[in-house]
């Protein structure tokens, strides 16, 4: 479960779920696609980083 950061806060951001799970699950698949390529791991899993980066404005959505 996603906890920070707060979800009705990221959809805030956003504008609605549908379009924060999109980004969210997109760049989850980017990260992950990255890691697989690097053989590197990472504590937190993808979704809590790619939500974390909404969250930071570092992923913004297009529409």
């Amino acid at each position: 479960m996603l906890l920070e950061p707060p979800v009705e806060e990221l959809v805030d951001i956003v504008g609605n779920k549908y379009k924060l799970s999109n980004l969210v699950a997109r760049r989850a698949n980017d990260i992950q696609k990255k890691n697989l390529l690097d053989s590197t791991e990472c504590k937190d899993n993808e979704i809590s980083i790619a939500a974390k980066e909404v969250y930071e404005g570092k992923i913004v959505s297009t529409n």
